[in-house]
């Protein structure tokens, strides 16, 4: 059976301050596998959620502005444990991974608590309106 995977981002989920574009594309693909995963059941479709990853990535991610978080190869999760997760979900058939697992948890808080939610991502991205 075949399988894809997407490496979508929490900002898919949780709105970042300073990366609206960013966090629109991503939430939209994520909505259009998670539409096609219906339309196509044969289709094995994995859907892997990671916080901030090591690189440089980040640093062209921006809309606007300079680049205000802390600097993600210090505490960014390591891009051959995504890659090596990504696999392993896809040969285990798993739908939705979160890196790491207790991301979800703040999915859940965003929306039960999501103004506390969002005071926190403006302070990881060090933002103030």
């Amino acid at each position: 059976m075949p399988s894809i995977v997407l490496i979508s981002s929490l900002a898919a989920l949780i709105p970042a301050p300073t990366r609206a574009i960013y966090s629109a594309t991503k939430a939209a693909s994520l909505v259009l596998y998670q539409a096609l995963s219906v339309e196509h059941p044969r289709i094995k479709f994995t859907n892997v959620v990671p916080y901030t990853i090591e690189g440089d990535f980040r640093a062209s991610a921006v809309d606007a502005g300079p680049v205000r978080e802390a600097n993600p190869n210090e505490g960014g999760l390591k891009k051959e444990y995504v890659a090596r997760r990504c696999i392993q979900a896809a040969d285990d058939r798993e739908r939705d991974i979160f890196l790491p697992f207790n991301m979800r948890y703040g999915h859940l808080l965003y929306w039960l608590y999501p103004t506390w939610v969002e005071r926190k991502a403006a302070e990881k991205y060090r933002f103030s309106a």
